[in-house]
């Protein structure tokens, strides 16, 4: 490979070409990382969108409440919160039906880290 003499501008251009391209690099690796979510989000969520069916607690009792008490998935599985169902009933990968019509799909309106984020809540809550 035969060395070439640049001149200044070309050598100022490929100087700016690298740093712009380093600078673009950065900011893309930046924007891959997902913000923090503080720890009542999730809890936020729940009260803005369950809250209609599930009741505040999760009991599923209340004015307005249509399903059952979620504070005890726990208990009716052996002890063991239910982790993935919960996840796949939330993301609509498993539908359930409540008073003949089904529990709406989550994933089109959460993230998936989001509906992470909202079945860890449900574990928080078991009795």
């Amino acid at each position: 490979m035969k060395n070439v003499d640049l001149g200044v501008s070309e050598q100022m251009i490929i100087k700016k070409l690298t740093i712009g391209i380093a600078l673009l690099a950065i900011m893309g690796l930046t924007a891959c990382q997902a913000p923090a979510r503080s720890g009542s989000e999730s809890e936020q969520v729940y009260r803005d969108t369950c809250l209609a069916c599930h009741a505040g607690s999760g009991a599923g009792s209340g004015a307005g409440t249509m399903l059952f008490d979620l504070t005890g998935l726990s208990a009716a599985n052996g002890g063991q919160f239910p982790r993935v169902q919960v996840y796949q009933i939330i993301d609509g990968r498993s539908r359930v039906r409540a008073h003949g019509s089904p529990m709406p799909v989550w994933s089109d309106r959460f993230t998936p880290e989001l509906i992470l984020e909202l079945t860890e809540y449900l574990a928080s809550i078991q009795q």
